[in-house]
């Protein structure tokens, strides 16, 4: 609220005469704004005060106090021209002046029709889900109480000016919990009543996209597809948040989707153990692993591309974790082009990123050993030993997507495309 210079200098030379030298000047002066209505909140009578605060110190601060007492009715009269003009919807009914070196100024203020009972909050987040925004709004828990009680009670003529006091307790309150939004805030008459519009949105980097997985090596990924579509939805929610909140909330985001993991019956009933794992950025990265420390149990197909035989085959695998390195395991294999049927019981040993297995094959007799690495969770590199014909085979595979890999292996004499489909 600004003070026309003018209205200092008619004052001034209206009532002040020129003094000789001070023999008691003020040093401080303190406003108090007082409600005689009683309703005004302590937070918009600050603000009331504030303003005053400027004038009075203008008006008296380096001031002879014998000089002011002698003006008081002069003073206390331009106290209220000043008031009545800066505080829109309020009326000053009185003002009383202690005058001493620590001078206190008191005006006594009350609205001038009515005022505000039950104000509206409405509070907005811009640009993100609705699921997500009222998880956001459980970040600033406070700020609705806050809002109403500190325009309830206001004169319902003072909304503009008490719309900065508002604004002020909303920037604060949003920088301390959300410091990657910004709030908007507008106070408004709909309808014979007050509404404190705050609209929050997001600002800087935000997630346009989503890079979604969720897997298993434990069981059949065709087992959990209803969690995977239910979970691409929660996922999505985070479109729209800014980069800088996934960052700084990470752990919090991967914690709340684990524990709704937890509470699905497939996670229960096969006593899986979900691992979550988000990847800040525009393009955010969610990839959910379901592991098992009891079971490895997967389907595979494969179709050979550039091999003259056995170029179609399925296999089964049945595996025990006997400890968290240790499986035990039964695989059975068929080769679809003249239906031969082969079986296996092995054991595989764990470390890293790797895997070593032996399988003692029937009813053809061989032994094969097999070592497994993976290079990232895209790529992993296969040597394996057929002791049957003498035969290794040197793979990369690729997977595509948790239903479909891509392999290229080198067997004995020949290079061919492996295409594995992944149940």
């Amino acid at each position: 609220m600004k003070l026309n210079k003018i209205l200092f200098c008619a004052a001034m030379t209206s009532i002040l005469p020129l003094q000789h030298a001070f023999s008691a000047p003020v040093n401080s002066v303190e406003v108090q704004v007082i409600d005689t209505n009683g309703g005004t909140s302590q937070l918009l009578l600050q603000k009331m005060s504030g303003s005053m605060q400027v004038v009075a110190d203008q008006l008296f601060i380096d001031k002879d106090t014998a000089m002011i007492t002698a003006a008081g009715e002069d003073y206390a009269r331009l106290l209220t021209e000043i008031g009545d003009r800066v505080f829109t919807g309020y009326e000053l009914t009185d003002v009383k002046l202690d005058v001493g070196e620590n001078t206190q100024v008191k005006l006594y203020a009350r609205p001038w029709n009515k005022v505000i009972e039950k104000p509206f909050i409405d509070l907005q987040f811009s640009g993100v889900e609705p699921q997500t925004a009222a998880l956001l709004e459980r970040r600033i828990p406070a700020l609705h109480a806050q809002l109403e009680q500190a325009i309830s009670g206001a004169s319902v003529d003072a909304g503009d000016w008490a719309g900065g006091v508002l604004r002020k307790l909303v920037r604060s309150e949003v920088q301390a919990q959300l410091p990657e939004f910004k709030p908007a805030v507008d106070v408004l008459q709909e309808n014979g009543r007050t509404v404190v519009q705050v609209v929050i949105y997001p600002v800087g980097q935000l997630v346009r996209n989503i890079r979604y997985e969720l897997r298993s090596e434990a069981i059949p990924n065709v087992l959990l597809m209803k969690l995977k579509y239910k979970y691409a939805g929660e996922c999505d929610k985070l479109r729209g948040l800014p980069v800088a909140y996934v960052q700084r909330h990470r752990q919090e985001l991967e914690q709340q989707l684990l524990e709704k993991l937890m509470t699905e019956l497939e996670v229960k009933n096969y006593q899986l153990r979900p691992e979550i794992k988000i990847t800040p950025g525009a393009d955010l990265g969610v990839n959910i692993m379901i592991e098992s420390d009891d079971y490895k149990i997967w389907f595979e197909g494969y179709g050979d591309i550039g091999r003259d035989k056995e170029n179609l085959s399925g296999k089964a695998h049945l595996g025990k974790m006997i400890s968290p390195h240790d499986e035990i395991f039964g695989e059975a294999e068929v080769i679809l082009n003249n239906v031969q049927w082969r079986f296996g019981t092995g054991y595989t040993h764990y470390w890293g990123k790797s895997g070593w297995s032996y399988v003692r094959r029937i009813p053809i007799g061989d032994n094969n050993y097999r070592l497994e690495y993976s290079l990232s969770p895209k790529w992993r590199l296969r040597v394996e030993h057929f002791s049957g014909d003498n035969r290794n085979e040197f793979a990369v595979r690729y997977r595509i997507h948790e239903f479909l890999s891509a392999e290229y292996v080198y067997g004995g004499k020949d290079f061919y495309l492996r295409l594995i489909g992944n149940l």
